[in-house]
């Protein structure tokens, strides 16, 4: 409940304007009987009550949690943007991040790039693309391929991210078996 009151607060803030009104046991019958509902063992309830369990919470709540040892990164006022409509208050700059949010989506907590190949490429933060870019390596490492090869493969596995050519360079560059 501790997170919904964090969402509801933060939403209150988008209003000039706003009031609360407590409303008393009695004057709310059906809130006090889901609350009571709600506290009580499942063995216990007469089989004339229907329910059902939601398993996810039915509103979003990511940022609620501050992501531990994610670093910032250059998309970050993309994503900014797209989550809450936030623009620099520079008119240039807020234009530029405009134009450039259009590349992207974000759906379900999780920031994607449009593509012409593939819809969606999922968005990776550096350590995630080192992940991705150490795993995609493994399957064609000893092949003598290029590093626009393993950025294809990348790609073509639902991934980007805004220095990926250039990271798959330095990588291939290093590795010996290449």
């Amino acid at each position: 409940m501790a997170k919904y009151l964090r969402v509801v607060k933060g939403i209150l803030t988008q209003f000039n304007e706003w009031y609360a009104e407590h409303v008393s046991r009695e004057g709310n019958t059906t809130a006090d009987a889901l609350s009571q509902f709600t506290s009580s063992e499942i063995e216990n309830y007469p089989r004339t009550i229907y329910f059902q369990v939601l398993k996810t919470p039915t509103i979003h709540v990511i940022n609620l949690i501050a992501p531990v040892g994610v670093e910032s990164c250059r998309i970050d006022p993309i994503k900014t943007h797209l989550e809450t409509g936030w623009l620099p208050d520079n008119a240039q700059e807020a234009r530029k991040l405009s134009v450039r949010a259009l590349r992207y989506s974000f759906i379900e907590g999780l920031l994607y790039k449009r593509s012409f190949v593939i819809l969606y490429l999922k968005f990776l933060r550096p350590l995630e693309a080192e992940k991705a870019l150490k795993e995609a390596h493994e399957g064609i490492c000893g092949q003598h391929l290029g590093g626009r090869t393993l950025a294809h493969k990348i790609t073509w596995l639902g991934f980007h991210w805004p220095t990926m050519l250039a990271d798959v360079k330095a990588y291939v560059k290093k590795c010996d078996g290449c």
